[in-house]
């Protein structure tokens, strides 16, 4: 048999002709590097796996550090061993649309952005916005600051802002960003510069 090779964006992962590994461990391998932060959901639908069969085969996957597993909260997330925390905890906020929309938001305002424009951008109440802010700010991704207005009143409002905004962008791009997302990203940037 010829020996086929996995690849995540830029290394090589295991090869079929390993030994150690079930096919369906290898499958699993594969969905968990190019989907980083998959919930079990989400892999037992793209696997077409039994839920018995997953659960063991994520399970040995784990026990051989092949993946790492965060569980927060009743949700579970897979990713690569290989992966850094930081970068783990990123993807996991940035698999939300409204926390992606945020995120996106403040990596195209390198000054930052007041809550305003946040419901001005994106189409949901303020209390959801607010809430996604704050789970943002509590994981470290986004910080909050004051900004006093120079027009002599005493008004101030909070400004967010990326603290390590290229780390951020890099990782949207490289992680969750798909096709799709980049030929929208392609045409608006085309639209602009007309």
């Amino acid at each position: 048999m010829e020996d086929k090779f996995l690849y995540t964006g830029c290394e090589l992962v295991y090869s079929k002709s390993d030994g150690n590994l079930h096919e369906v461990q290898l499958k699993l391998l594969n969905h968990v590097n190019e989907n980083p932060g998959i919930r079990y959901r989400e892999l037992l639908r793209l696997t077409n796996c039994a839920n018995g069969t997953m659960s063991y085969h994520l399970a040995e996957l784990e026990k051989s550090s092949k993946i790492a597993v965060i569980r927060k909260k009743n949700v579970t997330r897979y990713y690569p061993s290989d992966m850094s925390q930081q970068v783990s905890n990123v993807i996991s906020y940035l698999r939300n649309p409204i926390s992606r929309q945020i995120i996106s938001l403040l990596i195209s305002k390198s000054d930052g952005c007041a809550f305003d424009e946040f419901t001005r951008s994106i189409t949901r109440v303020p209390s959801t916005i607010h809430w996604h802010l704050q789970r943002l700010i509590d994981a470290g991704i986004i910080k909050k600051d004051f900004m006093h207005y120079s027009d002599g009143s005493n008004r101030s409002s909070r400004l967010y802002y990326l603290p390590e905004r290229e780390i951020v962008k890099d990782i949207l791009s490289k992680y969750v960003e798909t096709p799709l997302d980049k030929l929208v990203a392609n045409y608006s940037n085309l639209m602009d510069d007309l």
